[in-house]
């Protein structure tokens, strides 16, 4: 073509010249642009540039936080987590609103809770545990504290679990907290997602049920702890209400407006965990009834008072 072979025309007598030619590198000052163009920037790309530049402020509960969860990751499951996983571990799908907004905030250390409250006057007093009588932190409130509810809930969410599975973690404030990186395997290393998925919902629903009750006790009782059976009953009826909200999003058709849960997750999910599953169909999905395999709370048994004659 008439332009091809001129280039190589061209390139074939500069490349036999002795001397080359000096080329002006220089840009003329109305074609060398710098920064945005206010006419086509907007307030998101604005805001994306200033945090590159800026970087996250570092806060050192938070990095402590984190370090706690990548330790008790690789104690539990073999590997080490990047600060990134972890975030994104928040918020899981699996999570609820009210669960993922509780563990972002732990995450950071924004509970208003323990030393939270030393630096407000006339408030210091709400930084000691009512029951207990020490400094109140998330790690007491979920794991130490001696108010009925935690050490109950714990019990029942292990008791649960090893129905399913043999081997309970070690529970640890970062294992709580990283509950989201949670990877079930079997013996052979494949995982199993169902299990995961249980592992992440027992997990989060009995943390966040500490938390309330313990809220509960705090700010709307006076300090008054329920019983131990409204505790045991409460957990036991947030669990059967989980299964139940599964089976009714695997039983309606896949629509996009609609939470949707794929059949064959919900069965893994649930297996093994069911009451009188032996007397269930294999797809039990549209059985209008299914509870959890933990009993409820029973009273236990007064005999009767005697009646006198006189009356």
């Amino acid at each position: 073509m008439e332009g091809f072979d001129g280039a190589r025309a061209l390139a074939e007598y500069g490349s036999q010249k002795e001397h080359p030619d000096n080329i002006i590198s220089s840009v003329t000052p109305e074609f060398e642009l710098r920064g945005a163009k206010l006419s086509s920037l907007t307030q998101a790309i604005a805001y994306a540039e200033i945090k590159k530049v800026k970087g996250p402020p570092a806060r050192k509960a938070t990095d402590n936080m984190i370090k706690q969860v990548q330790a008790s990751i690789k104690q539990n499951f073999n590997r080490i987590p990047l600060p990134a996983d972890i975030w994104k571990s928040v918020r899981h799908k699996d999570f609820t609103r009210q669960v993922r907004n509780f563990l972002w905030k732990s995450l950071q250390n924004a509970h208003r809770i323990g030393n939270f409250w030393t630096h407000i006057p006339e408030c210091e007093d709400r930084a000691i545990c009512q029951f207990c009588g020490v400094t109140e932190d998330l790690e007491h409130i979920l794991l130490k504290c001696e108010r009925p509810g935690q050490h109950q809930i714990w019990n029942l969410a292990k008791e649960l679990w090893l129905k399913k599975h043999d081997r309970w973690p070690d529970l640890s404030l970062g294992a709580i907290l990283g509950c989201g990186l949670a990877s079930i395997s079997n013996e052979r290393g494949k995982k199993l997602p169902g299990a995961s998925r249980l592992f992440r919902i027992i997990l989060s629903k009995s943390l966040f049920t500490i938390w309330k009750i313990r809220n509960d006790c705090v700010i709307g009782n006076s300090g008054t702890p329920p019983s131990l059976k409204m505790i045991h009953n409460k957990w036991l009826f947030t669990m059967n209400r989980c299964l139940e909200l599964d089976r009714t999003m695997a039983s309606r058709q896949r629509q996009g407006t609609l939470a949707y849960i794929k059949p064959l997750l919900v069965l893994q999910t649930w297996v093994s965990t069911l009451k009188d599953e032996d007397k269930l169909p294999d797809n039990w999905l549209r059985v209008p009834r299914v509870l959890v395999g933990v009993e409820p709370h029973q009273p236990s048994a007064t005999p009767p008072r005697r009646r006198g004659r006189n009356r």
